[in-house]
């Protein structure tokens, strides 16, 4: 099993994600965000065997650290065609994923590479799977919004997608 250990946006940032989600839908017909929960991917982990286990050790590292300020601005693109929210890699932002890394990665397979904490770019998905013009005319609409956000982390969720079905499901919320 897959799970993702991501701390969610707390409202209103929440609610203007899946707003930008719905909006993207509605302009561009592209499928919805795969996971439902607006969120920043700390680690995520294939061939999970016991998620309880993943879940104590997230409370382990969730003890040592408090709720975690967060800053966004801009859009940005991976090579994939994903386009995405950037979020500032502050020390205590940066220090969460590392400690979460650390605390995790030997109770699964990591699927990709890009969420060890040399090459992890902490960001809120927008759109994924597009094609090259989609993806330019897609950064084009999102740059009618304000996504100079200010904000703090106060938990960290624990997702998985279903065996069945198109959306992930929340496993466990731990509070910072």
């Amino acid at each position: 099993m897959t799970v993702i250990v991501d701390p969610t946006l707390p409202d209103p940032y929440y609610e203007r994600v899946e707003t930008v989600w719905d909006d993207l839908v509605a302009e561009f017909g592209i499928d919805r965000y795969v996971n439902p929960y607006p969120h920043v991917t700390l680690y995520a982990l294939d061939d999970v065997s016991n998620v309880a286990v993943v879940e104590d050790a997230v409370r382990d590292v969730a003890a040592n650290h408090g709720p975690v300020p967060v800053q966004t601005d801009g859009i940005g693109v991976f090579p994939q065609n994903a386009v995405w929210l950037p979020v500032a890699r502050s020390p205590e932002l940066a220090s969460l994923h590392r400690d979460v890394v650390s605390g995790i990665e030997g109770h699964g397979d990591p699927p990709v590479p890009f969420y060890d904490p040399a090459r992890w770019f902490p960001h809120v998905g927008f759109a994924l799977g597009l094609d090259d013009d989609l993806t330019g005319e897609i950064v084009t609409y999102l740059l009618n919004y304000d996504f100079e956000w200010s904000f703090t982390f106060e938990t960290i969720a624990i997702t998985r997608p279903p065996a069945e079905g198109a959306e992930h499901e929340l496993v466990a919320e731990i509070e910072l």
